[in-house]
C-alpha cells in the first residue's frame, strides 16, 4: 500500500526490502543493512543513499543498491510534485527503461503514492564508474559518448505513436511550465540583483521579453513538430562512464525532467553546462553536426536538416538561460552544491551571448 513507501531513504529497513523484493529471483533473503548517503551537493530534488546489504546463508543478491527518495528540503518537494517530476521517473523505470537500448540501472524497484509523494527507487549500482565533475566539465570523448546515448533515445522516440501515447510525459507547452512565467517575474529583481555585471548584459536585456512570450513560444515549440523523449537534465552528474557496466558503456541516470520536446534540447544542456566555455567554443560545431549525423543514420527523417538542428540547437541555449532564472531559489543544500548551480548558470548565458541567440527572438516576433 502506498502508505508503506518510504518518506525517506531512512525510512528503509530490512523487513521493508524484504517484503518488497520478495518475487524477485535476483535478490535472495536480507539479514542486515547499512545506509550510506549519496549525492552531497547533487540530490537537489531528491535524497540518495547506498544500501550495503547482507544475505542470509545460502542466499545471495546485489551487494548494494542505490534508493532514491524525495528530497529532504519541502519546497524542492513541492516544486517536484507540481511539476510531475517523481511521477516521471517512477514511470520511466517502469514503462520505458525496457524499451530503450541505451544503458539505464537496473530498477529493482520504483513505487510512488498518488501524486508522486512518497516515492521509491531501488535501483543498481553501477560500481567503478567514472563520473564527470561538472564544476571541472567533461572532456570531447566524454561528450561523444552522451551524444551517442541522446541520439538513440531520441531516434527511439522521434514523432512516433509511442511517444504521443504516453500520457505522463509532458509536452514542453504544458500549463505547468508555462506557469512559470509567473514565478520567473517574482524571483526576477533578486535575480538581477545577485547576477547583474557577473553575466552578460545583452542576454539580460533578453530575459523580461521571454517572460512577456513564454507561453507562446513554448507552443511555437510544439508546433515545430520533431518531438521526440528528452531526457532534459542531460549534466555531467547524470552520466557513469565505465565500471560494472562494461568498459566502453555509459550508463545514463535521472529522469526526474523527462519531456516531450525536441531531442537536440539534450545536447545544448549538456554542451551549454557541463563543459568549460573555452572547450565549448572549440567543440560545439562538430559535436552538434556529429549529433544531427547520427539521427540520420538511426533513421530520422532527412527533412530534419542540420540548420534546423542548429537553429533548435540555439534558441534551446536561450529558453535554457531563462529557465536558470526560475530555480535560482531553489535550497543546493551546500557549497558544493552552490558553486554547482552557479556554473549551470553562468556557463548557458554565455553561450547564448557567443551564438547571439536572443536573434531568434526576431523570427517569432
Amino acid at each position: 500500500m502506498h502508505n508503506e513507501i518510504p518518506a525517506s531513504t531512512s525510512d528503509i529497513s530490512v523487513d521493508w526490502l524484504n517484503e518488497r523484493l520478495a518475487d524477485d529471483p535476483d535478490v535472495g533473503m536480507i539479514v542486515s543493512m547499512e545506509r550510506e548517503p549519496l549525492g552531497v551537493g547533487v540530490g537537489i530534488l531528491g535524497e540518495l543513499a547506498r544500501l550495503k546489504l547482507t544475505y542470509a546463508s545460502g542466499h545471495s543478491g546485489p551487494a548494494t543498491l542505490i534508493a532514491k527518495c524525495q528530497s529532504a528540503f519541502p519546497e524542492n518537494i513541492a516544486l517536484s510534485q507540481a511539476m510531475g517530476f517523481y511521477v516521471r521517473e517512477i514511470n520511466f523505470y517502469n514503462q520505458i527503461a525496457s524499451q530503450v537500448t541505451m544503458r539505464v540501472p537496473h530498477c529493482y524497484a520504483a513505487d510512488m503514492a498518488p501524486g508522486g509523494v512518497p516515492f521509491v527507487l531501488l535501483l543498481e549500482e553501477v560500481t567503478e564508474a567514472r563520473m564527470v565533475d561538472q564544476l571541472d566539465g567533461a572532456s570531447r570523448a566524454d561528450c561523444e559518448r552522451v551524444i551517442e546515448s541522446m541520439s538513440t533515445l531520441h531516434a527511439r522516440f522521434w514523432e512516433s505513436d509511442e511517444l504521443y501515447a504516453l500520457d505522463w510525459l509532458p509536452p514542453m507547452n504544458n500549463d505547468l511550465y508555462k506557469g512559470a512565467a509567473a514565478i520567473q517575474t517574482a524571483l526576477w529583481d533578486g535575480f538581477v540583483a545577485r547576477w547583474d555585471g557577473r553575466l552578460p548584459g545583452r542576454v539580460l536585456e533578453c530575459m523580461p521579453e521571454i517572460t512577456s512570450r513564454y507561453g507562446e513560444l513554448l507552443d511555437w515549440w510544439a508546433d515545430q513538430g520533431n518531438a521526440t523523449f528528452t531526457h532534459t537534465d542531460c549534466r555531467a552528474d547524470n552520466y557513469l562512464f565505465g565500471g560494472s557496466a562494461g568498459d566502453g558503456v555509459t550508463t545514463v541516470l535521472d529522469f526526474q525532467l523527462c519531456t516531450r520536446h525536441v531531442g537536440v534540447w539534450d545536447i545544448a544542456n549538456f554542451l551549454g553546462a557541463s563543459i568549460t566555455t573555452e572547450n565549448r567554443r572549440a567543440w560545439e560545431d562538430d559535436l552538434v553536426r556529429g549529433y544531427h549525423a547520427q539521427l540520420l543514420a538511426k533513421g530520422v527523417s532527412a527533412d530534419y536538416t542540420f540548420e534546423r538542428c542548429w537553429r533548435d540547437y540555439r534558441y534551446c541555449l536561450l529558453q535554457q538561460a531563462w529557465a536558470l532564472t526560475v530555480i535560482a531559489d531553489l535550497d543546493p543544500g551546500n557549497e558544493r552544491g552552490r558553486a554547482l548551480l552557479d556554473a549551470m548558470t553562468m556557463r548557458p548565458f554565455q553561450a547564448v551571448e557567443d551564438l547571439r541567440s536572443w536573434e531568434n527572438l526576431d523570427k517569432l516576433r
